[in-house]
Order: C-alpha cells, then structure tokens, then sequence
C-alpha cells in the first residue's frame, strides 16, 4: 500500500507552466515535480536556511496582473491591425474614387454609368469610413 496522499491545489498558469518545464528538465512527472517543489519549500521554511522573513501569495497576484498585461496587450495588437486593415480599406476606396471622378472628367462617360457606379462607390465610401471609425 503506498504511503502517499493524493493533494490538490490551485496554481495560476505562469506558475504550472514552470512546473512542466521543470519536470521535463528533471525527466519527471509533474505530480513528482510537484512533490519535490513542496518538500523543497517545506525544507526552507522549516530551517534557518530562510535569512529573511518572506510573505508571498504563490506569485498568483503577480501572476494574474501579468496574465491581465498580457491580455490587454494582445487585445490592443489585435485592435491595431484591425485598425490597419480598416485604414487601407479607407485608402483604397479613396483612391478608387479620385480614379472614378478623374475617368468620367476625362471620358465624359455617360450619365445611368455614371449613377449606377457612383451608388456603388459611395456606398463603398461610407462603410469604409465607418468601419475605420468604429474599429
């Protein structure tokens, strides 16, 4: 019969990730990771080993504040390049219409042409500048 108890514990996701790194360096599991990580703990805390006093939360509190910088940053990077997108968008529509009014200048295209392709591109406009304002 094994002299062992099963324990569990909630750890923050920075914190199982360098268990898992660990244990892979040590060719361990992590349930044997985690057991040694706990008697290494146990041992400083119990000795004199510890010169100065420490209070520590786990690193959850750290952990979750980086975790949080984390999501904000991939947030605002995904917000950039959705704002990059939008903006070309814009670009191109613009550029498409300067082309447009400059070939009927200078084509004198006909007028049920000119109607039926200028709906379409400022229907084209306008959801290019409001999509790149509300992005």
């Amino acid at each position: 019969m094994s002299d062992k108890t099963m324990v569990s514990a909630k750890m923050g996701n920075r914190t199982v990730e360098r268990l898992e790194d660990y244990a892979e360096r040590e060719g361990i599991s992590r349930s044997q990771a985690t057991e040694r990580m706990a008697k290494q703990g146990l041992d400083v805390e119990e000795s004199d080993m510890r010169l100065v006093p420490i209070k520590t939360d786990g690193g959850t509190r750290i952990e979750n504040t980086l975790n949080q910088a984390q999501e904000t940053l991939e947030n605002q990077s995904e917000r950039i390049e959705e704002q990059k997108t939008a903006q070309t968008q814009l670009s191109l529509t613009l550029t498409l219409a300067i082309l447009w009014l400059g070939a009927h200048i200078l084509f004198s295209v006909g007028s049920l042409v000119s109607i039926g392709t200028g709906v379409l591109l400022i229907a084209g406009l306008v959801y290019s500048y409001y999509h790149y304002v509300w992005v």
